[in-house]
């Protein structure tokens, strides 16, 4: 087919494995900054809060 040319192609780490996947979640993880790790810890704190995941204020 003609269009074959026009199709995105997928990024080379979609065939990645396992090995590669935790690599790439460790870097990620490790490049954040201070204030990135902050916010996300924020937002989980939120989340958990919103599911009832942390324990109820004895006040």
């Amino acid at each position: 087919m003609p269009d074959d040319e026009a199709l995105e192609t997928l990024p080379d780490d979609w065939g990645a494995g396992w090995e590669a996947h935790r690599v790439h979640q460790l870097t990620f993880a490790l490049r954040a900054t201070p204030a990135e790790r902050l916010a996300w810890l924020e937002e989980m704190i939120v989340l958990a809060y919103q599911v009832g995941a942390l324990p109820k204020s004895r006040d």
